[in-house]
């Protein structure tokens, strides 16, 4: 027997450190015809992902983790690098390709939980919940007993009349717009590849993202990161916002200039803001959003339900081991490295 090709999980996250790997021998059976072992070695730095690669085939990472050409140049065995989620902003593409290593992901991972997470940022931003329950647990309920005016601390403007900008109109964009379709809202979107078909049916209105960020009551980011994307929400931006504008994040941190977002809701204290992500991530305790009223956050957790874990878990590895017995992956980020290796298509 030929020796067992070795799959190395590097992700902390799904590590033998959490809840052992039976799951994952489980899936590699399911495959007779690969004969390959499975552990988990976390690591994190360029080093340490260097040094598992010299003894792994294929290496299963979170997008955490930058796989950058100079590491890639480092693992010559690895046949497959695998990422757990949806944004490649961290692989090289390119050098992958040109070293004949495959990259592969499961980009349906958890759109559904994303878009639910965003809609219940913006309900909760609309109606106030969040600070209705902090004034509420402060007293203000006895003080002012019916007069719910003088609890709230703004404006709730109607749902149904309100107009929501959708930046990056992909899955997870698509998904949050039929959720805020439900509510009555006005659709709009900005996208460099707009899906015409999909805004017709959902009812969503293509702009360009001046007109975006001046006409919307509420935003909704869902763009990738990429070199045009990154600081797309600037100081030059939020100035073309409205007075009372609400801005949710649940795509990736640095696609909000995190100074200037401080600085606009600073001096403009009815606009107000909602983050899952930041860059960085965690912020510094000392970071003046802690402090700031009109901001909610969440700790980068609009991914997770336990099932949206469970489906990761298992496709993530399934593209790997499918590259390993020698076949196209579903999901081929790098084509041209099938000029460098052959791969047939699946069966």
């Amino acid at each position: 027997m030929t020796e067992p090709l070795s799959m190395v999980i590097t992700s902390d996250r799904y590590s033998a450190g959490v809840g052992g790997l039976d799951t994952e021998r489980a899936i590699i059976a399911e495959f007779p015809d690969l004969n390959a072992t499975i552990r988990g070695e976390m690591g994190q730095t360029e080093d340490e992902l260097a040094a598992i690669g010299q003894t792994a085939d294929a290496l299963l990472v979170s997008t955490r983790d930058v796989i950058s050409r100079s590491l890639l140049e480092r693992i010559p065995r690895v046949k497959v690098v695998a990422i757990y989620g949806v944004g490649l902003n961290n692989v090289d593409l390119d050098a992958a390709a040109d070293l004949g290593i495959v990259i592969t992901h499961f980009p349906q991972y958890c759109t559904a939980e994303v878009a639910d997470h965003a809609m219940a940022l913006l309900l909760n931003l609309n109606r106030r919940i969040s600070q209705q329950n902090d004034l509420l647990h402060q007293g203000e309920w006895v003080r002012h007993r019916a007069q719910t005016g003088s609890i709230l601390r703004g404006e709730v403007p109607a749902l149904r009349e309100s107009t929501l900008g959708i930046i990056g109109f992909g899955r997870i964009g698509q998904a949050s717009a039929q959720r805020a379709r439900a509510f009555g809202m006005r659709l709009i979107a900005t996208d460099p590849a707009p899906d015409k078909a999909a805004a017709a049916e959902l009812g969503v209105e293509f702009v360009s993202l001046d007109d975006l960020l001046s006409q919307s009551d509420m935003i909704t980011l869902h763009c990738p990161l990429t070199p045009a994307t990154r600081h797309l929400i600037n100081a030059e931006a939020l100035a073309k916002t409205k007075p009372n504008v609400v801005i949710v994040n649940t795509a990736r941190g640095p696609i909000i200039d995190l100074d200037a977002l401080v600085a606009d809701l600073s001096t403009n204290t009815a606009k107000r803001a909602a983050l899952d992500v930041t860059d960085p991530e965690p912020l510094p305790l000392d970071h003046p959003l802690y402090a700031m009223e009109n901001v909610i956050l969440t700790p980068h957790s609009a991914y997770y339900s336990e099932r949206s874990v469970q489906v990761v878990r298992r496709e993530t590895l399934v593209e790997a081991c499918t590259v390993l017995r020698g076949y196209i992956p579903r999901v081929l980020e790098n084509p041209r490295v099938l000029e460098k290796i052959s791969l047939k298509p699946q069966p």
